[in-house]
């Protein structure tokens, strides 16, 4: 059973890897929406992708391992959390396991909170661009400035442009 118990840590520690390459990826999205290069973007999505099907297949592994080790502790695979895996395992893989909890949900917190950031500035991205589509064309008068009449009593264009042009 010692060796599922490495194998699980194996997997947990590369897990753990990838999730930090992943923000590092996502902090790196960040930087890429603010300065607008949607191509690079684009790329970087791509990998993003590439990654979160690894640690989909990763996952699935860890899972294995815990339906595994469930059997040989005569438990059901639910059971088997981090508290139990502490307490069933020899002082070395507790600490082990430890630091591998630990540092996987710190960096799956900061994970969470910058792409947080990152949908919330695409979403700023998308108003600014419909704002900018409204104002080129003319179709939103809450754009401008018009209170309907100028002051001959004709009524105000809505469009930013003057349509005489």
């Amino acid at each position: 059973m010692e060796a599922l118990w490495e194998k699980l840590i194996d997997i947990l520690e590369e897990e753990g890897r990838l999730y930090r390459d992943i923000l590092d990826l996502s902090r790196h999205k960040t930087d890429t929406i603010v300065e607008g290069k949607v191509a690079t973007l684009e790329q970087l999505t791509g990998v993003e992708h590439k990654m979160v099907m690894n640690a989909g297949r990763l996952e699935q592994q860890r899972e294995e391992i815990v339906n595994e080790l469930a059997g040989n502790l005569d438990i059901q695979p639910e059971q088997l959390n981090f508290t139990l895996v502490i307490e069933k395992t020899g002082e070395e893989l507790r600490d082990r396991f430890t630091n591998y909890r630990d540092e996987i949900a710190l960096t799956l917190k900061e994970l969470k909170e910058v792409n947080d950031l990152n949908s919330h500035l695409i979403e700023k991205s998308l108003e600014y661009i419909d704002f900018s589509i409204n104002l080129i064309s003319g179709t939103s008068s809450e754009l401008t400035y018009n209170d309907k009449k100028d002051k001959k009593g004709k009524g105000g264009g809505a469009s930013f442009f003057d349509k005489k042009v």
